[in-house]
């Protein structure tokens, strides 16, 4: 099949997030089942290629060709939202409106298009042929002024119906609706959208949609993110070898300097839809019962973390993002700690059991999907888990983790290995995709 997938970032070209790695490992997962793919993005300012404004140069990849266009009047700017991590462009909609147009122009010499979230949502209505369009976050839905968008992408009467929103334009509707078929990145997910409580306000228009939206879980760069290869940690380890792990857990004490107990890390934004903010009103018990905190990366609450710091002084640690310290974090953690409120898919979880770290999860979207709870399921577990998002369930759920790790040595190894054992490879995956595209292309 000859492919265009287009989408906001491709790692490692750029990558915000989560969805730069999934477009990377989906895309080169489809390459290696022989599919001719290729990955378009905006030229930012980062990636512009030579070619002339307002035109499509190439930008290079190891494993599928990425395609870039060069506009420099809505990309040549900082940043890749915004000027900043997490701020925005007021003109998002006019940027990647001009993207996905520019995306729409291409269409017609590919056999499928698959499009990746609001960013080119408003390619959808524009395309003719199959497309699938895939929702990495619900909750961003790209918002702007109704009219303006419509001439933007030169939309029909009908087409403008399928963008409107209350009054504005919204593109990730416009995805949704316009395109042949839609997933998302699991399959809890796939089913919260369908609610009113947990869709973003979307569930009316997963109704109106003429086939039912799909989950698959995303997967990990597997290749790359290996104990058992990984250059980066003091020594490789796998679930058959796992006694070398310990050097990795040395190695993140020292680098820390916190004090010994059951480590718990975490990866990603200090944001409160990571549920980090649960933590305030339990910490000074978790703390005083062994657990300890290894907190990697920035968000909204750094100053919260922070002050954690300076009050359990050896007891918790902040430290900047850092890809070397995300795998040592994986590979040295007694457990990982990803307390979400909302969770479409996630990949710290996916991570943190390829490399020997059980998570302690809120069973929401991708979390749900991923860890099996060790005492609801003895044989299978490979983590924690707890419903009812609130202080007092993360409490218990971090607290009974403890207890296993500090008192049963020998069902934690089992647990490890459990984990350890599970394919997360986009490889896995790569195979429900193809079934979607058969799907859009059926008359």
């Amino acid at each position: 099949m000859k492919l265009l997938v287009a989408a906001a970032e491709v790692a490692p070209l750029v990558r915000t997030g989560g969805l730069g790695d999934a477009v990377a490992g989906l895309s080169r997962a489809l390459a290696r089942r022989g599919h001719d793919v290729t990955v378009a993005i905006p030229g930012y300012r980062d990636v512009r290629t030579t070619v002339p404004d307002r035109s499509w140069g190439t930008a290079g990849h190891r494993d599928f060709r990425v395609i870039v266009r060069r506009d420099d009047g809505a990309f040549d700017r900082p940043g890749v939202y915004g000027p900043t991590p997490g701020s925005g462009y007021d003109d998002n909609w006019w940027r990647f409106g001009c993207f996905a147009a520019s995306v729409a122009a291409i269409a017609d010499d590919f056999d499928m298009v698959h499009l990746h979230d609001g960013h080119v949502g408003g390619a959808a209505p524009l395309i003719s042929g199959p497309t699938v369009a895939t929702i990495h976050n619900a909750s961003h839905h790209l918002l702007g002024p109704l009219q303006p968008a419509v001439d933007l992408l030169g939309l029909d009467e009908v087409a403008a119906a399928d963008l409107e929103w209350y009054g504005q334009a919204n593109y990730l509707k416009a995805l949704m609706v316009g395109a042949s078929r839609v997933t998302t990145v699991s399959p809890t997910h796939a089913a919260e959208l369908t609610q009113e409580e947990t869709s973003f306000g979307l569930a009316g228009v997963v109704a109106s949609l003429s086939h039912p939206i799909v989950g698959i879980l995303n997967g990990i760069d597997v290749d790359s993110w290996d104990p058992a290869i990984d250059a980066t940690l003091p020594a490789p380890f796998s679930a058959r070898d796992p006694a070398p792990r310990a050097k990795s857990r040395q190695a993140l004490l020292d680098l820390t300097g916190i004090d010994d107990g059951v480590i718990f890390g975490n990866v990603g934004r200090m944001a409160r839809q990571k549920g980090l903010d649960l933590l305030e009103p339990i910490l000074a018990r978790l703390v005083e019962e062994g657990v300890r905190l290894v907190l990697v990366g920035s968000g909204e609450l750094d100053v919260l973390v922070d002050d954690w710091v300076d009050r359990y002084e050896g007891k918790v640690t902040h430290l900047a993002y850092d890809e070397r310290l995300a795998r040592l974090v994986c590979a040295g953690a007694d457990a990982y700690l990803m307390p979400s409120e909302f969770e479409p898919c996630g990949l710290g979880q996916l991570y943190s059991m390829h490399y020997g770290a059980p998570p302690v999860v809120h069973l929401t979207g991708g979390l749900a999907d991923s860890v099996v709870d060790a005492d609801d399921d003895p044989e299978a577990g490979t983590g924690f888990g707890f419903h009812g998002y609130g202080s007092a369930t993360l409490e218990a759920a971090v607290l009974r983790a403890a207890a296993v790790f500090r008192d049963e040595p020998d069902r934690w190894s089992a647990i490890q290995r459990s984990g350890m054992s599970r394919d997360w490879s986009w490889a896995a995956r790569a195979g429900e995709y193809e079934s979607v595209y058969e799907a859009a292309q059926a008359p």
